[in-house]
Protein backbone atom coordinates (compact mmCIF):
# COMPACT_ATOMS: atom_id res chain seq x y z
CA UNK A 1 0.00 0.00 0.00
CA UNK A 2 1.74 3.14 -1.28
CA UNK A 3 1.29 6.37 1.54
CA UNK A 4 1.18 9.90 0.62
CA UNK A 5 2.03 12.51 2.97
CA UNK A 6 0.84 16.11 2.84
CA UNK A 7 -0.87 18.62 5.25
CA UNK A 8 -3.56 17.89 7.66
CA UNK A 9 -6.30 20.13 5.85
CA UNK A 10 -9.67 19.23 7.32
CA UNK A 11 -10.36 16.51 9.49
CA UNK A 12 -12.63 13.35 9.21
CA UNK A 13 -11.42 10.10 6.89
CA UNK A 14 -12.97 9.67 3.34
CA UNK A 15 -12.17 6.17 1.36
CA UNK A 16 -13.58 5.78 -2.26
CA UNK A 17 -11.90 6.02 -6.09
CA UNK A 18 -10.13 9.12 -7.33
CA UNK A 19 -11.65 11.56 -9.58
CA UNK A 20 -8.90 13.70 -11.12
CA UNK A 21 -9.86 17.32 -11.47
CA UNK A 22 -7.92 19.07 -14.14
CA UNK A 23 -9.26 21.94 -16.00
CA UNK A 24 -8.36 23.10 -19.60
CA UNK A 25 -5.60 25.44 -19.98
CA UNK A 26 -6.54 28.31 -21.60
CA UNK A 27 -5.03 29.02 -24.69
CA UNK A 28 -4.92 32.98 -24.74
CA UNK A 29 -4.12 34.92 -28.20
CA UNK A 30 -2.77 38.15 -28.75
CA UNK A 31 -4.10 40.34 -31.63
CA UNK A 32 -2.42 43.38 -32.73
CA UNK A 33 -3.98 46.98 -33.63
CA UNK A 34 -7.34 46.56 -31.53
CA UNK A 35 -9.28 49.55 -30.53
CA UNK A 36 -8.62 50.21 -26.89
CA UNK A 37 -12.39 51.42 -26.40
CA UNK A 38 -13.53 48.30 -27.79
CA UNK A 39 -11.60 46.20 -25.83
CA UNK A 40 -11.89 48.22 -22.21
CA UNK A 41 -16.36 47.66 -22.89
CA UNK A 42 -15.54 44.42 -23.40
CA UNK A 43 -13.36 43.53 -20.09
CA UNK A 44 -16.59 45.99 -18.51
CA UNK A 45 -19.03 43.81 -19.64
CA UNK A 46 -17.17 40.87 -18.97
CA UNK A 47 -16.64 41.96 -15.37
CA UNK A 48 -20.12 42.63 -14.71
CA UNK A 49 -20.89 39.24 -15.34
CA UNK A 50 -18.22 37.64 -13.51
CA UNK A 51 -20.28 40.22 -10.54
CA UNK A 52 -23.47 38.46 -11.05
CA UNK A 53 -21.68 35.03 -10.69
CA UNK A 54 -20.25 35.73 -7.82
CA UNK A 55 -22.88 36.72 -6.13
CA UNK A 56 -24.68 33.30 -7.03
CA UNK A 57 -21.72 31.47 -5.92
CA UNK A 58 -21.71 33.65 -2.71
CA UNK A 59 -25.15 32.66 -1.90
CA UNK A 60 -24.45 29.09 -2.74
CA UNK A 61 -21.79 29.25 -0.55
CA UNK A 62 -23.70 30.77 2.49
CA UNK A 63 -26.63 28.08 2.27
CA UNK A 64 -23.63 25.47 2.59
CA UNK A 65 -21.39 26.34 4.78
CA UNK A 66 -21.58 29.39 6.70
CA UNK A 67 -21.03 33.33 6.46
CA UNK A 68 -17.16 32.92 7.71
CA UNK A 69 -16.45 30.94 4.83
CA UNK A 70 -19.04 32.67 2.58
CA UNK A 71 -17.14 36.04 2.60
CA UNK A 72 -14.13 34.31 0.55
CA UNK A 73 -16.54 34.89 -1.82
CA UNK A 74 -16.97 38.73 -0.95
CA UNK A 75 -13.13 39.17 -1.32
CA UNK A 76 -13.73 38.43 -4.96
CA UNK A 77 -16.02 40.31 -5.48
CA UNK A 78 -13.95 43.34 -4.27
CA UNK A 79 -11.51 42.24 -6.93
CA UNK A 80 -13.40 42.87 -9.46
CA UNK A 81 -14.01 46.22 -8.28
CA UNK A 82 -9.59 46.93 -7.94
CA UNK A 83 -9.46 50.10 -9.28
CA UNK A 84 -5.58 50.49 -9.43
CA UNK A 85 -5.93 47.01 -10.84
CA UNK A 86 -8.18 47.88 -13.62
CA UNK A 87 -6.34 50.93 -14.55
CA UNK A 88 -3.67 49.47 -15.29
CA UNK A 89 -5.22 47.46 -17.35
CA UNK A 90 -7.24 50.90 -19.05
CA UNK A 91 -3.77 51.93 -19.43
CA UNK A 92 -1.94 49.06 -21.16
CA UNK A 93 -4.79 49.13 -23.53
CA UNK A 94 -4.44 52.27 -24.88
CA UNK A 95 -0.09 51.64 -24.70
CA UNK A 96 -0.64 47.86 -26.58
CA UNK A 97 -3.27 48.45 -28.62
CA UNK A 98 -4.02 44.56 -28.73
CA UNK A 99 -6.60 42.78 -27.62
CA UNK A 100 -8.06 42.69 -23.63
CA UNK A 101 -7.00 39.03 -22.73
CA UNK A 102 -3.79 38.86 -22.72
CA UNK A 103 -3.03 42.17 -21.09
CA UNK A 104 -5.68 41.55 -18.38
CA UNK A 105 -4.22 38.45 -17.50
CA UNK A 106 -0.73 39.73 -17.31
CA UNK A 107 -1.56 42.37 -14.76
CA UNK A 108 -3.64 40.28 -12.78
CA UNK A 109 -0.22 37.55 -12.95
CA UNK A 110 2.01 40.58 -11.74
CA UNK A 111 -0.58 41.44 -8.75
CA UNK A 112 -0.81 37.36 -8.09
CA UNK A 113 2.73 36.88 -8.22
CA UNK A 114 3.38 40.19 -5.49
CA UNK A 115 1.04 38.19 -3.27
CA UNK A 116 2.66 35.13 -3.31
CA UNK A 117 5.98 36.34 -2.65
CA UNK A 118 5.24 38.44 0.58
CA UNK A 119 6.32 36.26 3.70
CA UNK A 120 2.73 36.03 5.29
CA UNK A 121 1.07 32.35 4.28
CA UNK A 122 -2.29 33.98 4.26
CA UNK A 123 -1.59 36.78 2.25
CA UNK A 124 0.20 34.73 -0.01
CA UNK A 125 -2.53 32.00 -0.23
CA UNK A 126 -4.67 34.93 -1.72
CA UNK A 127 -2.73 34.85 -4.45
CA UNK A 128 -5.29 31.86 -5.38
CA UNK A 129 -8.14 34.12 -5.09
CA UNK A 130 -6.62 36.63 -7.48
CA UNK A 131 -6.39 33.96 -10.55
CA UNK A 132 -9.31 32.14 -9.59
CA UNK A 133 -11.33 35.56 -10.40
CA UNK A 134 -8.99 36.18 -13.26
CA UNK A 135 -9.48 33.28 -14.94
CA UNK A 136 -13.28 33.58 -15.02
CA UNK A 137 -13.05 36.72 -15.87
CA UNK A 138 -11.15 34.83 -18.93
CA UNK A 139 -13.56 32.50 -19.37
CA UNK A 140 -15.90 35.10 -20.08
CA UNK A 141 -14.28 36.94 -22.38
CA UNK A 142 -13.08 34.17 -24.39
CA UNK A 143 -16.44 32.78 -24.19
CA UNK A 144 -15.44 29.44 -22.65
CA UNK A 145 -18.50 27.46 -20.29
CA UNK A 146 -16.09 24.50 -18.94
CA UNK A 147 -17.38 21.82 -16.46
CA UNK A 148 -14.04 19.71 -15.16
CA UNK A 149 -16.42 17.77 -13.03
CA UNK A 150 -18.63 16.51 -16.16
CA UNK A 151 -17.09 12.91 -16.15
CA UNK A 152 -18.33 12.68 -12.15
CA UNK A 153 -21.22 10.31 -11.72
CA UNK A 154 -20.12 8.18 -8.51
CA UNK A 155 -19.08 9.66 -5.02
CA UNK A 156 -15.24 10.17 -5.35
CA UNK A 157 -12.58 11.88 -3.53
CA UNK A 158 -11.64 14.81 -5.44
CA UNK A 159 -7.98 15.08 -6.58
CA UNK A 160 -6.20 18.23 -7.97
CA UNK A 161 -3.33 19.89 -8.23
CA UNK A 162 -4.92 22.71 -6.85
CA UNK A 163 -8.52 23.59 -6.03
CA UNK A 164 -9.83 27.07 -6.40
CA UNK A 165 -12.27 28.76 -3.73
CA UNK A 166 -14.75 28.81 -6.59
CA UNK A 167 -14.18 25.12 -7.91
CA UNK A 168 -14.62 24.13 -4.31
CA UNK A 169 -18.16 25.26 -3.73
CA UNK A 170 -19.42 24.77 -7.13
CA UNK A 171 -18.86 21.16 -6.61
CA UNK A 172 -21.58 18.64 -6.53
CA UNK A 173 -21.44 17.96 -2.33
CA UNK A 174 -24.10 15.08 -3.08
CA UNK A 175 -20.58 13.31 -4.96
CA UNK A 176 -17.96 14.52 -2.94
CA UNK A 177 -16.15 12.18 -0.32
CA UNK A 178 -12.86 14.19 0.10
CA UNK A 179 -10.56 16.57 -1.48
CA UNK A 180 -6.69 15.63 -2.17
CA UNK A 181 -4.50 18.38 -3.73
CA UNK A 182 -0.50 18.29 -4.79
CA UNK A 183 -0.20 21.63 -3.41
CA UNK A 184 -2.00 23.80 -1.06
CA UNK A 185 -1.84 24.54 2.56
CA UNK A 186 -4.21 24.06 6.08
CA UNK A 187 -4.97 28.36 5.31
CA UNK A 188 -5.73 27.76 1.57
CA UNK A 189 -9.43 28.79 0.62
CA UNK A 190 -10.12 25.56 -0.80
CA UNK A 191 -8.98 24.00 3.06
CA UNK A 192 -11.09 26.60 4.61
CA UNK A 193 -13.90 25.34 2.93
CA UNK A 194 -13.33 21.34 3.44
CA UNK A 195 -13.73 22.47 6.61
CA UNK A 196 -17.07 24.50 6.68
CA UNK A 197 -18.42 21.67 4.05
CA UNK A 198 -17.28 19.30 6.50
CA UNK A 199 -15.27 17.23 4.04
CA UNK A 200 -12.06 15.38 4.64
CA UNK A 201 -9.09 17.17 2.78
CA UNK A 202 -5.36 16.73 2.73
CA UNK A 203 -3.26 19.51 0.88
CA UNK A 204 0.53 19.54 -0.19
CA UNK A 205 0.89 15.61 -1.01
CA UNK A 206 2.92 16.35 -3.83
CA UNK A 207 2.51 15.60 -7.87
CA UNK A 208 3.03 12.31 -7.88
CA UNK A 209 -0.93 11.89 -6.82
CA UNK A 210 -1.91 13.71 -10.10
CA UNK A 211 -1.12 10.09 -11.62
CA UNK A 212 -3.60 8.12 -9.79
CA UNK A 213 -5.80 6.64 -12.32
CA UNK A 214 -9.29 7.53 -12.29
CA UNK A 215 -11.25 5.11 -9.97
CA UNK A 216 -8.38 4.05 -7.91
CA UNK A 217 -9.51 3.15 -4.11
CA UNK A 218 -7.77 5.87 -1.73
CA UNK A 219 -8.05 6.02 2.07
CA UNK A 220 -7.72 10.18 2.83
CA UNK A 221 -7.36 10.88 6.60
CA UNK A 222 -7.55 14.78 7.05
CA UNK A 223 -6.76 14.99 10.83
CA UNK A 224 -2.99 13.08 9.73
CA UNK A 225 -2.33 14.58 6.55
CA UNK A 226 -2.60 10.97 4.93
CA UNK A 227 -3.48 9.50 2.03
Amino acid sequence: MKEFKGVASSRGIAIGPVFQFQRAELKIETCQNQDPFTEWARLESAVETARAQLVQVYEKALSETDEEQAEIFQFHLLMTEDADLLDRVKKALEDQRTNVEPIFMAVSQDYADYLSKMDNEYFAARSVDVLDVANRIERILMGIAESPTAGLKVPSIIVADDLTPSDTILLDKSLVLGFCTAQGSATSHAAILARGLGLAAVGGAGSEILTLANGTNLILDGGKGVV
